[in-house]
Formats: structure tokens, sequence, C-alpha cells
């Protein structure tokens, strides 16, 4: 019970608020019995005052309470560096079916036993209380911390159906924490999966966010997978269960690579890593094979990122990586290739070396991409003999040329030449070397046409 010591820092606010009682409860409860409290976390408190009250309570105390506008029995309470979501105890009321979050009301109770049957799952309705320093368990969330389960407050059917965003939170706690669902919770999940469709795409990309960045990621997303979210959310990603690969270069299916492959990449391209391959089912169903796969992944990862609202910038980043990732599958392209390979995708080379790896390590088979270790020492050796990676980077520009007597078009025509000649190792991009090769070019197009007799 050592990791309870971090809610000293609540001390200020519970004493501000006697006689009432001040309580931690939910995320930061549940992860200080597990010893997994983050360094700075959120805290979520409550205790029997209304919001209003509570305000009034810490006046002229150094405690700051904002109040939301509409009645809703919450509030933000800042004390020092802390700060902290309020809650007043109390029972909710839904409106079923039409995916908001908000109660269509409620009431105040006064005690954690009567707070506790509101909220998601047991494991988050262990409360804590400041000044006694003890935990109250009404509905034995210990319990199912313990045994690494995930369980409703109340009857899962009407707990999900009350707001279907409780079935993205399962599946993010699943991947946060490694606990399985408790079956009836789980079938609860999956009878209720059609009601996400009336969540908004910023509540499900929240939730779905979340998951991505779980210690238990291929859990999460197999539990996402088990209780349907995953094909309301990404069809195509789902579809790919089942769809066996060549097993002298794969351990797995393309879903469990796919997954593994997640989770085996930086967090900054995890979505490209997990929908990358999606398009292997959709391509076997219509080719017999996978050799379009990139292709049509990229073409439905944008469609199922778009309808969950993720800009358009990060959706072309994720859709591009997932259309490259299959590059120089043998590791044997011309050099001259492999340089325009990286020129036309300088600006994100770095992730698709990283998409390669991941996609390595998660065949289960091999442990490096040669794919990727050829980019990237191409990489090097163009920056070590300074090869431009774009047309800015070489040792003359447009004014030079101009300066040369091209005109017009001929000198955009005439910097992709000298960038091309630079690549090829032809001419080196040095300033004087570059100015004479476009000297000779400019002569020769002054030169008259000996056949013609007029200059070309």
């Amino acid at each position: 019970m050592s990791g309870f010591g971090v809610f000293d820092v609540l001390m200020p606010i519970a004493e501000a608020i006697a006689p009432h009682r001040l309580y931690a409860v939910g995320g930061a409860v549940r992860d200080a019995v597990l010893g997994r409290l983050a360094p700075s976390p959120d805290f979520d408190i409550c205790s029997d005052l209304a919001p209003e009250e509570l305000a009034k309570a810490v006046e002229g105390k150094g405690i700051e309470v904002s109040l939301p506008h509409g009645g809703v029995a919450s509030a933000t309470v800042v004390s020092g560096r802390l700060k902290c979501e309020y809650t007043s105890f109390r029972r909710d009321e839904y409106a079923l079916g039409t995916g908001s979050h908000a109660p269509t009301g409620f009431r105040y109770v006064s005690s954690p036993e009567e707070d506790a049957p509101r909220r998601d799952f047991r494991c988050n309705a262990v409360y804590y209380d400041v000044v006694e320093g003890m935990t109250i368990d009404p509905l034995g969330g210990m319990e199912d911390i313990e045994k690494k389960v995930l369980r409703t407050t109340r009857d899962p059917e009407t707990v999900i159906a009350e707001d279907p965003v409780r079935i993205l939170r399962l599946a993010r706690f699943a991947s946060a924490l490694g606990f399985d669902p408790e079956e009836a919770t789980a079938a609860a999940c999956r009878r209720h999966i059609d009601d996400v469709d009336a969540l908004s795409p910023a509540r499900k990309r929240h939730e779905w966010d979340g998951l991505m960045k779980g210690e238990h990621l291929v859990h999460g997303l197999q539990v996402a997978y088990d209780i349907g979210l995953i094909g309301k959310l990404f069809p195509a990603l789902a579809a790919c269960g089942g769809v066996e690969q060549p097993p002298d270069r794969h351990k797995f299916d393309v879903l469990r690579h796919s997954f593994e492959c997640a989770a085996a990449a930086p967090q900054c391209i995890k979505l490209a890593a997990l929908l990358h391959d999606e398009g292997k089912a959709e391509a076997v169903s219509r080719d017999g094979n996978m050799y379009d796969h990139a292709a049509l992944g990229a073409e439905s990862a944008r469609k199922e990122l778009t309808a969950l609202g993720y800009p358009k910038r990060d959706v072309e980043r994720i859709c591009r990586l997932i259309a490259e990732h299959m590059y120089d599958i043998n590791a044997d392209a011309r050099t001259i290739k492999l340089r325009r390979f990286i020129v036309r995708n300088i600006d994100v080379i770095d992730d698709v070396c990283a998409l390669m790896r991941a996609d390595s390590v998660a065949t289960g088979i091999f442990a490096n991409s040669p794919r990727a270790e050829r980019i990237e020492a191409q990489l090097a050796y163009m920056k070590e003999r300074r090869i431009p990676t774009r047309a800015n980077q070489l040792a003359i520009g447009g004014g030079d040329l101009a300066a040369l007597g091209f005109e017009g078009k001929e000198v955009a025509d005439e910097l992709n030449a000298l960038f091309e000649t630079c690549l090829k190792e032809e001419c080196p991009n040095d300033r004087e070397a570059l100015l004479e090769r476009a000297k000779n070019k400019k002569r020769k197009l002054s030169e008259p046409d000996r056949r013609h007799g007029r200059k070309i």
C-alpha cells in the first residue's frame, strides 16, 4: 500500500473541506494498488459536496474551483501545481442509444457506496479516504484489480447501453493494464457494438489513441477484435483475421502480425504499423495474392481514419507510410533507384525505415530489416558525399543560372537536371563544378543549329 503516499498532496483540499471527507477515486487509486502510478498522475477526487458548496468551503484558502456551465455535478480544482477533476457523489440517468456521455439527469447522494454504481468498471470504483488513509471498496474492485479483470459495476447490459464509449474504454484499459474482460461484460460489448456508431468521431478517436499507448498493446488489440470493436472502426483490418501467410516468412496470420507490428513500432507510427497490411484480405479476395496490398491498404486506411476524424495531414502521412512500406522487398534495388526513393520520401524516410524494422520484427522470424539498413546506409553515404536530397541543397541556385542567361522554365529544368546529375554522382555538388556544367549547357543551347541555320 506504499503507493498511496502519492495522495498526500491532496491533504490541503481535504483539510479545507473538513468535516466533509475527500476521496481519490478511479484510475489513480487503481494504479496505486497496482504500484504503477505515473510520476505526475491526474487525480479524480470526490466528496458529498455539490460543486458550489465545494467552492464556498475552500474560499480564501488558496484553492481555485472552476465551475462548469449546465448544472453537471463536476468542477476543476487547482491547489498549487495540482489540478484535479472533481465530481460530487451522485446517481446518473442516461438516455439510452443516443451516444451522449452526458447524463440526462442526476441526483446527489451522500456516500461512496451510493456513488460507486454509476461508474463504469469495478476496478475504477475503489475510493481512497485522504484523511484516514484507507480504501473504501463498495463493489469488490480490489478483487478485480488483484485478478486483473474488467467487470462492470452493475448489470453489464445496462452499463454498456448507458454509454457505448465504455466499449472503447474497456479495450483501452485492457491495453493499458493487461486486464481481461469478464465474459458477461465482453458479451454485452459485442451485443451493443453497433451503438458505437452513435458516438462522435472525437470520442472514438480519443479512446483509440489511448488504447494505442498501452503497455499491453497486443492484448488490448486482441480484446478490441474479440468484442467487435476493430470490425467497427477498422473493417479492412478485421477482415485479416485468419488470413494466413507463408510460414517460412511469417509466424502469425495477418491480423496478429499487424498487432505485433504496432507493438514493435515507435509511438509516432503505431497507427501506420497497425494498418500497414490491412489491404491483404482484399488483395487475396480480389487477386488470389497479396501483391497489391500496400496500395489497397492505403486506400482503406484513408477512409477509416477520415471517418474517425483524424486530421487530413496525419491521414496522408499514415497512408504514405502504408503505400511505401513494401519498397525494395528483396533488398536488391539499384543504387540510383534507392536514392530516388529516398528523395521522393525524404520527409518521412525515418518513419518508413522504422515501419520496415517493425514489420520484420513482427514476423516472429526475422530480427532486422535489410531494406531499412540499406536505406539508412545509403542516406548516410549521401550526406557524407553531399549528394543532395532536395533541389535547394544544390551548391548553386536559380539566381546563379539566371546570371548565366537561363530564362523562365529553363531555370527550373536546369536545376532539376543538375540535381539528377548529382544524384547519379556524374558531377559533385560543388559550386564551381555545377556552374561549369551549367555554362556548357547554356553554350550548347545558344549555338546555331548548323542544319537549320538557327539557334537551339
